[in-house]
């Protein structure tokens, strides 16, 4: 029994988070959608894709497992993974001892920053749940300031400005992926938490990752987090931290995944196959929007795209607030506002924009006409991915329109990729491996 004294209270006043942003919106809309409103979700980034088979046919093998794992995972689990990222070309100075698993990398980002000593550097933007996480972990966190002109990518001259706030020998949790900041890590005793592949400090960067985007696979709670041999203490204590809390992973999914990983030539097809209908989702979006003077980056990877929507502020739009409010009342669109959810500059008319408001088996599936060398699905994305299509429609009318234009008037559109009919012959026709290498200009050059 836990005895706890009431004092002034039960939940602690330095909180102020409710539930987080992105699942918040993601259940609202779901309601509104479900009793019969159009809507075009693009608030939440959850893929598109079905479980990829192997590890379908994995969970139905070992659902009957039901006895507890260690914290930090199976071994054979593990030593796949690690092979895996070995051949994706990402790294190679893990190995299997490295690798905790647990319900999410979500859960890892937490118990990493509860167990840190020092203060959270983050950069703005960033994801919605850094600084809740802090302050839950009750730590001190800092914000590195970005811009759009560097892609919003924190500059060696951004990260030692923030450094000069802190206190110099108070270790430091820099989360972020980007390049040309290792040097500084180095001379400031700052460690990297990378959510993504960042090997450029890798006596320093501990990488989480999971099975949530490449695999469709967020409702299945699958992550893990490399630990360089360097960090191996905070690994431990991570750990530790697993085995008060969340026990282990979930045992049939770690059985589930343990079987499907075995599949390399499928599950290297799905990501092939998968990889192509977002890039070019990436493309139309980026296009068309910024086609109406909405102005953006075009979206390197995941499933992401940050509109700056900075060309309706005069509309009586003063931050990103009443931008998502505006634009789920008068065009039922729902995005995220980086002001405030992911700790944008206080009225900056930025937005995160997921592209993939749509069931993706059929374009996964359809994809393979490229590599038959047959024709190319004319309009694409408005065959197989339409409810992308109709919301970015709606954004780009909308814009326009809020912008003081005829909406008659607005840009033509230009329709998914397109694409001609394929005039390689069988000596140079394409296979899905050659086209994952290839960039969206590259694929229309060859077509």
């Amino acid at each position: 029994m836990v005895i706890v004294r009431i004092n002034n209270g039960l939940v602690r006043e330095d909180l102020g988070f409710g539930t987080s942003a992105s699942l918040g919106l993601n259940y609202l809309i779901k309601d509104r959608i479900s009793s019969g409103e159009e809507l075009f979700h693009f608030g939440f980034g959850e893929s598109p894709f079905p479980v990829p088979l192997p590890f379908f046919q994995g969970l139905i093998e070992n659902a009957h497992k039901n006895e507890y794992l260690n914290s930090q995972g199976l071994l054979s689990l593990r030593e796949k993974i690690i092979h895996f990222h070995k051949v994706q070309g990402d790294f190679d100075h893990f190995t299997p001892d490295d690798v905790v698993l647990a319900a999410g990398s979500k859960e890892l980002i937490y118990h990493m920053i509860n167990v840190f000593s020092g203060d959270i550097l983050m950069p703005s933007p960033c994801w919605m749940s850094y600084a809740p996480q802090s302050v839950l972990s009750n730590k001190s966190y800092y914000i590195i300031e970005t811009d759009f002109e560097n892609r919003y990518i924190p500059t060696a001259r951004n990260i030692e400005t923030t450094l000069s706030l802190t206190d110099p020998d108070t270790p430091k949790l820099l989360i972020l992926n980007f390049p040309k900041i290792s040097d500084v890590c180095r001379r400031n005793n700052t460690i990297i938490l990378s959510d993504e592949i960042y090997a450029l400090l890798p006596e320093g960067t501990v990488v989480t990752s999971g099975f949530s985007k490449w695999a469709s696979m967020g409702g299945w709670r699958a992550g893990y987090a490399l630990f360089p041999s360097q960090l191996a203490n905070l690994k431990s204590a991570v750990i530790s931290a697993g085995s008060h809390s969340y026990s282990c992973q979930t045992v049939p999914i770690q059985y589930a995944l343990n079987y499907g990983m075995d599949f390399e030539d499928e599950l290297v097809d799905y990501i092939d196959r998968s990889k192509i209908v977002l890039e070019m989702c990436a493309d139309y979006t980026h296009r068309e929007l910024t086609s109406v003077g909405v102005k953006g980056h075009p979206s390197e990877c995941g499933y992401y795209f940050m509109p700056d929507f900075e060309v309706v502020r005069l509309a009586d739009i003063p931050n990103g607030t009443e931008l998502s409010s505006r634009l789920l009342n008068e065009a039922k669109v729902a995005v995220m506002p980086c002001d405030p959810d992911f700790m944008g500059k206080a009225g900056e008319l930025t937005a995160r924009l997921a592209f993939i408001n749509f069931k993706g088996a059929e374009a996964m599936k359809n994809v393979a006409l490229l590599e038959n060398n047959q024709d190319f699905a004319v309009n694409f994305l408005d065959k197989y991915c339409q409810p992308l299509t109709k919301g970015v429609q709606a954004t780009k009318k909308w814009s326009w329109k809020t912008e003081g234009h005829k909406v008659a008037d607005v840009p033509r559109k230009v329709s998914g990729f397109n694409l001609r009919k394929l005039s390689v012959d069988d000596s140079r026709k394409l296979s899905i491996h050659d086209l994952r290498k290839m960039s969206i200009s590259s694929i229309r050059e060859r077509f």
